[in-house]
């Protein structure tokens, strides 16, 4: 697993490689579902290596999940954009 103190050098050729299949891809879907389903497998299959993130153990998901239903409803509640920002990872 990578963690932010093992950052790897991008390629950023290749990477804008990978954007133009992306691209691609999209321009070629014929209706929305196609195009949502064509986006996300592109994502998966192209960019796999660039979006390494790891979040930590899935034991922890139940903090998440309760913190999100809560953001959720602070929002409906007071009609506001509460939310959570991740910095310097």
């Amino acid at each position: 697993m990578a963690t932010a103190v093992d950052a790897r050098p991008v390629n950023y050729r290749t990477l804008m490689k990978k954007v133009e299949q992306l691209v691609a891809t999209l321009d070629g879907a014929e209706d929305e579902g196609s195009t949502i389903q064509s986006l996300v497998e592109s994502i998966v299959v192209n960019f796999r290596d660039e979006l390494g993130i790891y979040g930590g153990r899935l034991r922890n998901c139940g903090q998440v999940e309760a913190l999100t239903a809560n953001l959720v409803s602070i929002n409906r509640r007071y009609k506001a954009h509460a939310g959570l920002r991740i910095t310097d990872v």
